[in-house]
């Protein structure tokens, strides 16, 4: 039974009580009232796998509802905000309590990690389901904490992508980007719409689109995979999504990063000529024609039906590496694709180089390199927030260290461990929290051939984000994070997945490869 507080990412306040300790037992209930159903479910999942108790879930009509043996939720009003909740825990049961199903969904997360780590269990164990008298009261620091996966360069299938919510929801980050258009491949099927004036073939986006995946071979790997995402799948995926309390936001990389559109739609080129499909790595070279009319029917339409099935609130628009478009075209296109984000009611999300446009007011500028200076005070200008992704402390493409058999070794210091995604603080060079909407660990995938080696890169990498991004800067702690880090190593092998034996870790688990093969859903 873990003693000390092990949480991650620290919570806010955590005490022991000097009650007695909870047992889980085969007579447990789960109580939650409808508000609190979802999130009921997601702890029997957990519970009933690796325990082996039935668990129901029983309707309840306040917080007082369960016996001693019981955890009870309740959707009740709450000082900690949107996503804040507060649990106890001792011998007369656990309870968590939360003004939204968000703040539930998160206290489900720390309860879970209250439990020995055996309880990540993909099959019943034989353990004592023992948690000390605590009592836990927690809120993010940031409303936005991100993973962005590049499903462009090399494709992750749906179940991939859904194992890897599973995985990161339970860090409490609540945003999935998927990078789902590029120079290489086209990820997401675009229907034809019943009004087409210049007759384009969006199926072709998919149909061809769909087939490539960057080629590398100066690194000696095998090609990229390939596919893409019906919208049906799309849906599918934005629903499983909800439910883990992971928003989905969703990016067609404008106006550069185009190659694959313009090899699909020929009438987006100036010759009327389709482009051939370039699978290298280069980046830089492709771009949409400001002055060709077909260039904004083609985004309103891939926008508007992609604004259609997300629900969420951001539409990200790209607007990086437009190395040949041209200052004067590359402004005019980019704050033409903003403002149709904005006419299809979502909040328009672009990449620092975004900050050089006339932005809708509200809009997210996501810096990645270069200068912050700059990016802050035009952003800080057009009323819109900042999303922290600088290539130094949140890339998880990026080699460990020289050793690593895989990822990119283009940003200058290093290594790129833990420690480095820790020992930083978003709100810097003169940002505000106001202004400062969260962080989010972008992976690009030019060496990654499978969601096994996806995890390699990614944890335990972006644990340390998601503590970055949800306790409070005066918190934390490297030392006291280290120390948790190995507990949570524990957690991932119960689960299978795949995490880099950092050094300065006492691990308490051995990942379960030492370094995924590569192969397509693993």
């Amino acid at each position: 039974m873990p003693q000390a507080n092990t949480l991650i990412p620290r919570p806010s306040k955590f005490l022991r009580n000097g009650g007695g300790d909870f047992t889980l037992t085969v007579d447990s209930r789960i109580v939650a009232g409808e508000e609190g159903r979802i999130a009921a479910e997601e702890l029997a999942l957990i519970l009933r796998r690796s325990t082996g108790f039935a668990l129901p879930i029983v309707g309840a009509a306040g917080i007082d509802c369960g016996s001693h043996g019981d955890i009870v939720f309740a959707l009740e009003p709450s000082d900690p905000g949107d996503e804040g909740y507060s649990l106890t825990s001792g011998d007369d049961g656990v309870r968590i309590r939360s003004g939204t199903s968000a703040g539930l969904f998160n206290g489900v997360q720390t309860l879970r990690q209250l439990f020995p780590a055996a309880v990540e269990s993909l099959a019943p164990v034989d353990a004592a389901w023992v948690i000390g008298a605590f009592a836990v009261t927690d809120s993010p620091r940031l409303p936005y904490r991100g993973l962005m996966l590049d499903v462009a360069r090399s494709f992750l299938n749906v179940d991939e992508i859904k194992r890897q919510i599973d995985t990161m929801s339970q860090f409490k980050l609540n945003a999935l980007h998927l990078h789902l258009t590029d120079d290489q491949a086209w990820r997401i099927e675009i229907h034809n719409p019943a009004i087409n004036p210049s007759g384009l073939d969006y199926g072709n986006l998919t149909r061809l689109g769909g087939t490539g995946a960057v080629d590398a071979p100066g690194v000696g790997l095998s090609p990229g995979l390939t596919g893409f995402y019906t919208q049906q799948e799309f849906q599918d995926l934005v629903k499983y999504a909800a439910r883990k309390n992971v928003l989905l936001v969703p990016e067609i990389d404008l106006p550069g990063h185009v190659n694959a559109a313009l090899a699909a739609i020929p009438q987006l080129n100036p010759d009327g000529a389709p482009k051939p499909m370039n699978t290298s790595g280069e980046v830089g070279y492709s771009t949409l024609d400001a002055d060709n009319p077909v260039t904004y029917e083609f985004v309103r339409e891939v926008l508007g039906q992609l604004a259609a099935i997300t629900p969420g609130p951001y539409l990200h628009v790209g607007g990086d590496e437009a190395l040949v478009t041209g200052h004067d075209n590359y402004v005019n296109m980019v704050a033409e694709f903003s403002r149709m984000a904005r006419d299809a009611g979502k909040v328009p999300v672009g990449w620092n180089e975004y900050a050089d446009v006339d932005i809708p007011e509200g809009s997210v500028v996501q810096f990645w390199h270069g200068d912050i200076a700059p990016t802050l005070t035009k952003a800080r200008e057009a009323g819109a927030k900042i999303l922290m992704s600088p290539a130094a402390t949140t890339y998880l493409d990026q080699k460990y260290d020289a050793a690593s058999p895989i990822g990119l070794s283009w940003v200058e210091g290093g290594p790129f461990t833990w420690a480095e995604y820790y020992d930083w603080n978003p709100a810097q060079q003169g940002i505000s929290e106001d202004q400062l909407l969260g962080v989010e660990g972008p992976l690009w995938t030019e060496t990654v051939r499978s969601g096994g080696q996806a995890d390699w890169l990614i944890y335990p990498r972006v644990i340390s984000l998601a503590e970055v991004g949800w306790t409070p800067q005066e918190l934390r702690d490297t030392a006291d994070f280290a120390r948790r880090l190995g507990e949570a190593g524990a957690r991932l092998d119960r689960q299978g997945v795949s995490f880099h034996p950092s050094p300065g870790i006492d691990w308490q688990a051995v990942p379960p490869s030492a370094f995924p093969a590569i192969s397509a859903g693993s």
